[in-house]
């Protein structure tokens, strides 16, 4: 049993060292998919992207709230006001604006959530 619990922790830490490995890959590759300014204007008033935050990832102003996630919320069949709910530092247009900005921008909000997604485990 105690050869088992070794081979798990072993396991585990080789996991974490791949998660370590692709985050540090995500932050290196991400800058390079979409170039950004250090604040980049956005025709949407509540979303903006800034290079230090998220590697520019677009972001609710004034937040850490990334676009995609606001997006998978309503992906999952959510309504803007439920968002708002489990979101309570979002107010109402913030939500409907970065809905409006993911419509616009769909294929970059979408190459965000693919890199973002965890895989699973079988």
């Amino acid at each position: 049993m105690a050869e088992l619990s070794l081979d798990i922790q072993t396991v585990f830490r080789r996991l974490e060292a791949l998660e370590q490995e692709v985050r540090r890959l995500r932050e290196l590759l991400l800058p390079l998919m979409s170039p950004v300014r250090a604040a980049q204007p956005s025709e949407h008033p509540y979303v903006e992207s800034i290079a230090t935050i998220l590697s520019g990832e677009p972001i609710v102003k004034g937040t850490r709230t990334p676009v995609r996630a606001i997006a998978e919320h309503w992906k999952f069949g959510e309504a803007p006001e439920a968002i708002a709910r489990k979101l309570p530092h979002l107010r109402l247009a913030q939500i409907f604006d970065a809905l409006g900005y993911y419509d616009d921008h769909r294929d970059d909000i979408e190459r965000y959530i693919a890199l973002n997604r965890v895989p699973v485990n079988d």
